[in-house]
């Protein structure tokens, strides 16, 4: 029996009010996103401010209804790619890769739905080609 592939849905988001606030990014949706998705339009990317003992680089928060949404939907933690990192969506069901650009302004997420694997060596691959 073949293992089966997951669906791989790409987003690509710009930062918005770039140097307003020095520890938090905004980043706003250039593409189409399916409605499945459990993402939004805008999102915040804030640093950690090292409160959980999980300690990830970066947290994600969604906003809905012109509100941030709390609790934060994932933390972002390192890879072995630089500017490459990842996180999960409802107890590691939704796997999401985040690649920055080099000046951080683009953040393309590669969301895997109904898919997670604790081991990225062979997904690491989809930022190298880029």
């Amino acid at each position: 029996m073949a293992a089966q592939l997951p669906q791989l849905h790409t987003l690509i988001y710009k930062e918005i009010n770039v140097g307003k606030f020095k520890t938090t990014r905004h980043y706003e949706l250039i593409n189409f996103i399916d409605p499945k998705i459990k993402l939004t339009k805008l999102l915040n990317l804030s640093k950690n401010r090292e409160f959980a003992k999980s300690s990830p680089i970066f947290w994600l928060q969604i906003r809905i209804d012109n509100k941030w949404q709390k609790p934060r939907l994932t933390g972002l933690f390192k890879t072995s790619l630089s500017n490459v990192y990842y996180g999960d969506i409802d107890k590691c069901k939704h796997l999401l890769l985040f690649n920055f650009s080099d000046r951080t302004n683009t953040l393309t997420i590669k969301y895997f739905e109904n898919y997670y694997t604790a081991n990225l060596t062979s997904l690491l691959p989809l930022f190298i080609e880029q």
